[in-house]
């Protein structure tokens, strides 16, 4: 779609790219191989060579890609591909290949890391987005304006006062990103029905160094069929995306031509119409907005993901997949449309004067 690049960022789109995630996939039999080795549980010149095979950077992932249509995920191709270079390489080591793992193990926690790497993105760029806004907030304490309720003109304001508003939700939400960061990246290790008996009575010691490895969080248990982390993020993620659009709808109304309070920052090709050569159009809050309307459906859709039948599901797991991966594009370009926007923000103060003086 000619449109893609409003609903996503390059640096994003590296996060979910097809050779992030076999690299992480990758990174995760290595760590897994590696804290077997550690912990006695196969032979550590076994653990050696997966480690080492998993480190090569050759492989043909549009095979993988084609596979996945007939095996049900990637992750059973990727670990076929594996082990026949294992096998190639050191004939013994292949039966310690994903040994005790299961496939949910591998791609749960792929989409685990990949979401820290999209959190650590969104979180940085929020702060920069606070960090602004407390700026213009401070600049404009005391610029009087007209307060509006019910689209309605009602009592004088300062524009200090509306821009607090919108940082004082984006606060709040910051302190929820960072928790669901903290609290809800954790690794998925539980073999094929989750209870770790698949694993040896080393499990909870290879778990946590896999943790440690991967740079994810430990948990004692598997959660192949509970899904609240992930519901947890994607809710965190629609109510950030909430109050950008908040943010977005403001800006658009102010700058309304009755209106003509802020202006967004003007561009060579920015906001112009096709037809109508003298308008000035919003154009990153209208994305903005845009992004805020799709992102409710996507936690409605990990919401109903939850419902998921006993040890392992089929098709509510695999719905998850681009609906995550969709909540962090869409909230990396809303976080970006938010900066751009306020970056470039035209304040027209004298005009907030006007609108605001209260007739006798």
């Amino acid at each position: 779609m000619l449109a893609d690049l409003i609903f996503s960022t390059p640096p994003i789109e590296t996060v979910f790219s097809d050779a992030t995630e076999l690299r992480l996939m990758l990174a995760f039999e290595s760590a897994l191989a590696t804290a077997q080795g550690i912990a006695g549980v196969i032979p550590a010149e076994a653990a050696a060579t997966i480690a080492d095979i998993c480190r090569q950077t050759n492989w043909d992932t549009e095979s993988i890609r084609q596979q996945t249509l007939l095996a049900g995920n990637p992750a059973i191709p990727f670990v076929s591909a594996l082990k026949e270079r294992v096998r190639q390489e050191h004939p013994e080591a292949v039966h310690y290949v994903h040994q005790g793992a299961t496939s949910q193990d591998v791609i749960d926690t792929v989409l685990m890391m990949q979401l820290k790497q999209g959190l650590v993105q969104c979180q940085a760029d929020l702060n920069q987005l606070t960090n602004q806004l407390a700026i213009l907030a401070k600049a404009h304490e005391h610029t009087p304006m007209m307060g509006r309720t019910l689209l309605q003109q009602a009592l004088p304001i300062t524009f200090g006062d509306k821009v607090t508003g919108w940082l004082d939700g984006l606060l709040r939400t910051a302190e929820r990103v960072k928790r669901v960061e903290n609290e809800c990246i954790e690794i998925q290790l539980g073999g094929p029905v989750g209870n770790s008996v698949s694993l040896g009575e080393r499990g909870s010691a290879i778990r946590a160094r896999m943790a440690e490895l991967l740079g994810v969080g430990n948990t004692p248990y598997a959660w192949h069929t509970q899904r609240d982390r992930l519901a947890d993020i994607a809710a965190t993620l629609g109510i950030l995306n909430g109050s950008l659009g908040k943010l977005g709808n403001d800006i658009i109304l102010l700058m309304q031509t009755e209106v003509g309070e802020v202006r967004e920052g003007a561009a060579d090709g920015k906001g112009g119409s096709s037809s109508m050569p003298h308008k000035r159009n919003p154009v990153s809050s209208t994305f903005m907005v845009a992004i805020a309307h799709r992102t409710p459906g996507l936690v409605a859709s990990m919401l109903g993901a939850m419902v998921q039948p006993h040890e392992r599901a089929a098709g509510a797991w695999h719905s998850e997949w681009p609906v995550m991966r969709d909540l962090v594009r869409l909230t990396a370009a809303n976080l970006s449309h938010a900066n751009e926007l306020i970056r470039t923000l035209e304040v027209d103060t004298e005009r907030m004067k006007q609108n605001s003086t209260v007739p006798d």
